[in-house]
């Protein structure tokens, strides 16, 4: 999110803070230990260490990627050999040195061997590949999330090791509020991007088809059945073909908050805030509402010329046309005012 003072009126508006965007106050608040990121692994060495059942659950995931899978281990269980027998992953039975991990991406140590995990620290670190040993966070270069799989569609839930069974009872309630025919939404999507782009040039444009296409989808009871044509429809609806329009003009949401929290917050106005180009709000206005913005998203604090702390009826006739005008481009704008 961008966070600025608006050129128009600078009597009217001030600087938001960052850093209480989400949250509490700098020097309190949490930090990330693990940055959170996906790693491209199609066609790249990934090795894991160890032939027991903790390594044949980091194999049945990694088997969900494209990798190039190496398993180091003197001896395989069952579930392991199978995947050696057809073909899945390679093995290497030889006990481990150093030149074992040449070309690697990403190392996982399911050896629960204390003596090994050193070894194969020194020759990781030495070159530069990530590593992850199970079950002991302390030596982890990165750590796997909780996973809620709707491919394309990849749901990640963290605690940053240090409360893994915290996760998965996220996991859990998401499984039950998410649709697992939302996958099929992804795939359209990802099937359509450039004959979207073919019919709507303005990036402007195709992220507010988009949102608008996800968020109908999303409500249709009848969402596995959707098929390319269902698309198409929605893109003609969106912007005619052969019509001058290229951005549709934008909405704009003036809304009372009294919630203090995002949990609380009327499903409309939080809908609005999460596909706002522009959120215009008074001071107090919860930071984890405001955290429901686009990164992309410009935040702006209005100040408060009211005897009830909000902006008094002229502030708020200019804030009104202005959110106009920005509409009438194309943007989303949302105006909070503190209940």
């Amino acid at each position: 999110m961008t966070h600025y003072r608006a050129p128009q009126n600078k009597q009217q508006y001030k600087t938001a803070k960052p850093e209480n965007l989400y949250g509490l106050e700098t020097e309190n608040r949490e930090t990330f230990p693990f940055f959170p990121a996906f790693v491209h692994v199609t066609g790249k060495k990934v090795v894991v260490l160890g032939g027991g059942e903790v390594a044949a659950g980091k194999l049945r995931l990694l088997l969900r990627s494209q990798a190039d899978i190496t398993v180091i281990a003197p001896e395989l269980c069952t579930d392991i050999a199978t995947m050696v027998d057809t073909g899945a992953i390679r093995w290497e039975p030889a006990p481990f040195v150093d030149t074992m991990l040449n070309g690697a991406v990403m190392i996982f140590d399911a050896a629960d061997d204390m003596q090994l995990t050193r070894r194969v620290k020194v020759a990781a670190k030495r070159r530069n590949i990530l590593l992850n040993v199970v079950d002991k966070t302390e030596h982890c270069d990165f750590i796997v999330p909780a996973i809620l799989d709707r491919a394309p569609v990849m749901i990640t839930i963290s605690t940053g090791g240090c409360a893994p069974a915290l996760a998965r009872i996220i996991r859990q309630r998401l499984e039950t509020t998410l649709p697992a025919s939302m996958s099929q939404l992804a795939k359209l999507a990802r099937s359509a991007r450039r004959r979207v782009a073919a019919h709507l040039p303005d990036n402007v444009a195709r992220q507010r088809f988009w949102t608008h296409f996800f968020q109908n989808g999303l409500q249709d009871t009848h969402l596995s059945q959707s098929t390319p044509q269902d698309l198409d429809a929605a893109l003609t609806r969106f912007v005619p073909e052969g019509s001058s329009a290229t951005v549709p003009g934008g909405q704009i949401l003036h809304a009372d908050v009294a919630a203090d929290n995002a949990f609380d917050l009327a499903h409309g106005i939080a809908r609005a805030i999460e596909t706002s180009d522009i959120i215009f709000h008074m001071p107090g206005i919860a930071p984890d509402i405001l955290g429901l913005a686009r990164r992309d998203a410009t935040v702006i604090e209005l100040e408060s010329t009211g005897d009830d702390g909000n902006i008094d009826n002229d502030a708020r006739e200019r804030l009104k046309h202005q959110a106009a005008f920005f509409a009438r481009q194309g943007s989303n704008i949302t105006c909070l005012y503190r209940n």
